[in-house]
């Protein structure tokens, strides 16, 4: 059984997103003008229309099964009472005081944030905006992310003697395919490349023009075809290697027109969070701010969500 703070939570969130609508809202004629939704009921100051019923469908629209059951006048009079019943809670919390509830006044100045940044600032930033130089000079610039060779990444163990890379190999095969802690367990027990041990074995990613390894050890990582599979011994220079491959990216050749519009979201989402940096930054100077960092020193924010003087994490900047 819910307590009486949870009680009072959900009654609060029950009523808010309705309790602005509440406010000033304007009394319509029963005969809904040519195009303009049906006026279904009135609930003091406040107007159901038709459209508000389609609001609260429209979360269905991908299920007609559920929109069926709304076809017949007494699923309609239910869903226009559940309406109903929503105003009558939300005008009987504005009475209470409910809207000036610190929790009522957070979720309200939430949303009005996100609006007023979403209205005001990100969507005066168009596509348009973004210049065809732009998008090339982008795709230019991170021309690895649009064409690059296959590529593969394995994790190794270095052995100099014959005998003892035989046996580091015969454990090595009778671990998991998955199980890379163990794989790394027996980098460490065995392997005598100080570089790549130091890492667990991992030789990052190459291609198959790679100089950073000896041939042989790229030529046996690109037979592998499965993360996890493994290789048999490699004879190299440095001794003998077992290869486990961990990673194979295929090629990929994408030209700058099948880039475009992605390069473009990317920019259009740079270009709307720096207008909003700048927005903020501007705001800021009209706006007396008083930092007190010696307060701010004295804040322990690893104990609990809750702070000492009964704040609560979590607040947005």
């Amino acid at each position: 059984m819910c307590d009486a703070n949870q009680m009072r939570r959900l009654y609060i969130l029950t009523a808010i997103a309705a309790i602005a609508s509440c406010k000033n809202t304007p009394t319509h004629d029963s005969k809904a003008a040519a195009g303009q939704p049906l006026v279904l009921a009135q609930v003091d100051d406040v107007t159901i229309t038709s459209a508000d019923l389609r609001e609260v469908l429209a979360r269905y629209a991908s299920q007609p099964f559920v929109l069926a059951r709304y076809s017949s006048i007494e699923k309609k009079k239910e869903l226009l009472d559940s309406l109903i019943r929503y105003h009558v809670l939300a005008l009987e919390a504005r009475k209470r005081g409910y809207e000036h509830d610190p929790e009522v006044v957070r979720v309200t100045k939430d949303k009005m944030v996100k609006l007023f940044t979403q209205q005001e600032i990100l969507d005066k930033v168009k596509a348009s905006d973004i210049s065809d130089a732009e998008v090339e000079k982008f795709y230019k610039d991170h021309a690895s992310d649009y064409v690059r060779p296959e590529l593969v990444r394995a994790s190794q163990i270095v052995v100099k003697a014959q005998p003892k890379a035989t046996k580091a190999l015969a454990e090595a095969k009778a671990l998991p395919k998955t199980d890379m802690k163990a794989f790394r367990d027996l980098v460490a027990k065995y392997s005598e490349d100080a570089d790549s041990r130091q890492r667990g074995g991992d030789l990052m990613q190459f291609d198959q023009k790679s100089t950073l390894y000896p041939p042989a050890v790229v030529a046996a990582t690109f037979a592998l075809k499965e993360p996890g599979d493994l290789s048999d011994l490699v004879s190299t220079p440095q001794g003998f290697a077992i290869l486990k491959l961990t990673e194979r990216r295929p090629a990929l050749s994408r030209s700058l027109d099948e880039s475009k519009t992605e390069i473009q979201r990317r920019l259009l989402d740079d270009l709307r969070n720096k207008k909003k940096k700048e927005f903020v930054d501007e705001a800021r100077k009209q706006v007396k701010i008083e930092i007190f960092e010696d307060e701010l020193g004295k804040l322990d924010l690893s104990a609990s969500k809750t702070t000492a003087d009964g704040g609560v994490l979590g607040a947005r900047p």
